[in-house]
This record gives C-alpha cells, sequence and structure tokens, in this order.
C-alpha cells in the first residue's frame, strides 16, 4: 500500500520578496511533500513573516492562535521570514504553538522539515545569515509563480537580497543580511521560462537593486541583458536607493519603451535633519535633482515614494519640510506610514519614540490628504487621451468590467463592450480616458462612445 504523500501550507505576509521567498520554499518542499490550499489538510503550516512594521507582529500573533487547534493535532508550525531572524527568542519561548523558526537565508533546510527527528532532540532554529545565498539554482517554475496571482501576465523576480545601507529605522540588513547578487544568466533564464508561459511583464525585486552587481555586472546591464536576450515586453523594478541612481539607467529608460517608464523612489523624509537622523546619505536638494533628471528625460514617467512621519526627533518644521518635497516631487503614488519602533534598529538603539501617537497620526493623515489630491490632480491630466495599455484581469470591484495597465504602471479601468477582438490578458487595447479618481483611471475603447 503506497503512503499518503505529505501535505504543507504556506503562508505569505509582507513584501513582494516574501512572496518571492515563499515561491522558493514551495519548490523546496515540493520535493518530498504536496502544496494544499488548506491548512487544515497540512502536516506542515508555513508562515512567512514581515518584521518591517507592529501591526505585522500582531497580525501573526493572532494567526498563530487561530491554528493552535490544528497543532495540537499534530501538524507542525514554522515561521519563516523577517520575523524569525528578528524576533527569535519573543517567537520561541512565549508558548506559541511553534515548532521551528527559519531565516530568509535559511530555506534550503526545508528540504529535511519532513525528516523524523527524535522528540528529544528537535532542531528548532535555523537563523544563519550568509554572505553568499541567492538561490540562484532554485528557480521558481511558471507554475510556482502563478500558483497564487490572479494577474497572470505579471511575475515578480527577485535579483539581489540583503541591504549594506543600514537606514537607522530598517531591520532588513540585521534580517535579511549583506547585500548579494544572483548571476545575470540565473535571472535571464527564469524571465525566459516565464515568457515562454506567457507572462508579459516582470518587477525585478531587490532592497536596492540599482546596486546590484554580480561580478562586473550592474543593474543597467541586467537591464541591456534581458532586453538583449529575452522577449519580455515590459520590466520594471523595485526599489532602488536614491544614493545609488546611474545616470546610464535613466537613459536606457528614456530610450527603450520595454524598460518601462516607472520610478519607485523612496524620500522616507523631506528634512535634511531628519533624513541624516535616518542615515538616508542623501539631502533633499539631492533627491530633488533626480526627480528632476528623471520627469525631464523619460516621457510619461509615474513617480512613487515611501514616506514616515513621526521619525524620533521630526519637529514640526520638519514635517512641513517633508510636505513641500512631496509638492516639489509631484508623486503620482506614494506609501505612507507613521513611524513605529524595530527591535534591533539603530534608530531604537539611539533615539527615543519621542513624537507622541496622536501628533504621529495627525502628521500621517495630512501627509495623505495632501498625497490623494495631488493624484487625482496628476490623473485627471489624462481624461480625453488616448493610451495602449496591457490587460490584466477582471475588475474586483466589477467583473463586467476589466483592469489594465499603463507602461508607467497607473491602472485603468474599463468596459470591454465594443472592442473588435476578445479581451485576452496579455493584449494591448486602445483606451480613451474618461474619468479618473487618485487610485485609477477609468476609460472606454478608444473606437467605442463612452
Amino acid at each position: 500500500m503506497t503512503a499518503t504523500k505529505k501535505q504543507f501550507y504556506i503562508e505569505t505576509y509582507g513584501c513582494a520578496m516574501n512572496e518571492y521567498d515563499s515561491l522558493l520554499a514551495g519548490k523546496i518542499l515540493e520535493q518530498n511533500a504536496a502544496q494544499t490550499s488548506d491548512a487544515a489538510a497540512a502536516d506542515v503550516i508555513l508562515l512567512n513573516t514581515c518584521a518591517i512594521r507592529e501591526n505585522a507582529h500582531q497580525t501573526i500573533y493572532k494567526r498563530l492562535k487561530e491554528l493552535g487547534h490544528l497543532h495540537k493535532r499534530g501538524a507542525k508550525i514554522g515561521i519563516l521570514g523577517c520575523m524569525a531572524q528578528n524576533l527569535r527568542e519573543d517567537l520561541l519561548y512565549e508558548n506559541l504553538p511553534i515548532d521551528f523558526i527559519m531565516g530568509p537565508d535559511a530555506i534550503r533546510n526545508l528540504s529535511a522539515i519532513f525528516a523524523e527527528k527524535p522528540e528529544s532532540e528537535p532542531n528548532r532554529s535555523f537563523l544563519n545569515l550568509s554572505r553568499t545565498e541567492t538561490y540562484d539554482d532554485i528557480v521558481p517554475s511558471f507554475e510556482h509563480h502563478m500558483r497564487e496571482r490572479e494577474n497572470k501576465t505579471t511575475a515578480f523576480v527577485t535579483i539581489q537580497r540583503g541591504c549594506d545601507n543600514f537606514c537607522a529605522f530598517c531591520v532588513v540588513p540585521y534580517t535579511r543580511g549583506r547585500e548579494r547578487s544572483r548571476p545575470v544568466i540565473s535571472i535571464v533564464g527564469e524571465v525566459e521560462n516565464l515568457v515562454a508561459n506567457g507572462v508579459k511583464s516582470v518587477v525585478l525585486l531587490g532592497q536596492n537593486v540599482n546596486s546590484y552587481r554580480h561580478e562586473s555586472a550592474r543593474f543597467v546591464n541586467l537591464i541591456e541583458a534581458l532586453l538583449a536576450k529575452t522577449t519580455i515586453e515590459r520590466i520594471y523594478f523595485s526599489s532602488p536607493h536614491p544614493k545609488d541612481f546611474p545616470d546610464e539607467l535613466i537613459a536606457l529608460m528614456a530610450a527603450e519603451p520595454r524598460f518601462c517608464n516607472q520610478v519607485h523612489l523612496p524620500l522616507q523624509a523631506g528634512g535634511d535633519a531628519t533624513l541624516r537622523r535616518m542615515k538616508r546619505n542623501y539631502t533633499r536638494a539631492e533627491f530633488l535633482k533626480i526627480v528632476e533628471n528623471v520627469r525631464s528625460r523619460v516621457a510619461d514617467v509615474a513617480i512613487s515614494t515611501d514616506v514616515i512621519v513621526g521619525f524620533p526627533g521630526e519637529s514640526d518644521a520638519d514635517f512641513r519640510q517633508t510636505l513641500e518635497v512631496m509638492q516639489l516631487a509631484n508623486f503620482d503614488t506614494a506609501f505612507m506610514f507613521a513611524y513605529s519602533e524595530r527591535k534591533g534598529t539603530i534608530a531604537n538603539r539611539l533615539y527615543p519614540d519621542d513624537i507622541p501617537e496622536a501628533e504621529k497620526k495627525a502628521r500621517l493623515a495630512e501627509l495623505i490628504e495632501q498625497q490623494l489630491a495631488r493624484a487625482l490632480k496628476n490623473n485627471q491630466k489624462y481624461i480625453g487621451r488616448t493610451v495602449s495599455a496591457m490587460v490584466e484581469q477582471p475588475s474586483k470591484r466589477n467583473p463586467a468590467e476589466w483592469a489594465a495597465r499603463l507602461t508607467n504602471g497607473k491602472k485603468i479601468i474599463f468596459d470591454p463592450r465594443g472592442l473588435d477582438l476578445p479581451i485576452v490578458a496579455g493584449n494591448l487595447v486602445s483606451l480613451t480616458v474618461d474619468g479618473a479618481s487618485s487610485q485609477v483611471l477609468k476609460g472606454h475603447p478608444a473606437h467605442a462612445t463612452a
């Protein structure tokens, strides 16, 4: 009688790099087990975690309590990712239903997780940080990439791991280690496979992609290789650091339509004093010069950013400088957060968290209000224009409508009635923009009436 194959279940929290790490974990485990979408059916349950913000920790603790009954029934529960690396003692010694923890550089150890081990000698911690691990030999297949994705036209590809910047608010150098990059040939091969299976666009991921370096190849050389050796239609990337934004990268984006006109450029704060305390290694003037350079050379570019308010020592005048830089940069979109202290960071060691929560919330609300108004104004400029957009998937709010995306990343929702051809994800459609919100454009087929 053939033994039933064991099953594993993965939940992913946090960033796109975590999503990619879950793909790696799935591929490793599938050597000995089958992946299931039902936690109750799994022999091993993995939570791949984030450690960036406090609510991420609270979410995981709550989820562990929910899974406790499955643990009592015999399922092993493992915590992967940044939280495992950053909160190792808290996780293992708070009477939580956890059998093992495993950092981002240690997921190869999953290959032995189904092996029988004596109960008296459980191996509970896999937390080594590596200066060389890139998992370049474990390449997720198209099926791995698309297992949990509704949008089958786009895939995320990690090109680099770790970070050398040590920003004061960030745990990444401590949870993901120092920077190291995958070989160009490994990345090109993965993208070739994705293209062969119908993927039209890729997002290249790293903590600081524009410091990518493998042997003599830098980030711009990787982009050139993807353009020359694959037929991928759209290349995006996230996220760069403003201190490492080479001019040749802007020139390539301006010249090559397949290297898309979308840039994510994290600001974090607009005042030089705050930027110094954050250890960001650029000034507001230097940041704005990059923005000006990109906007003046790359047609129809869309620029997004990250911003933190309420960082220790931030005065009201400092915050007003952030508002000013946001206005001058005229960002299309922004990811905005109130500062929350993270264990193990430079800020946690050096700076008291001295901004009252009420003040943080008030500053964040003002920042969001101004950014939403700015985004709406920028999107309204498209009304009346005819644009080419790549079809992605049915709209989540109204299945009769579809979502498509411009090369600069702006999403447009449209009613497909009036199109000459059947609507197919990945195809380009010509649309006339007839409306806009701060989040999306609205449109209709260019030759049809609104």
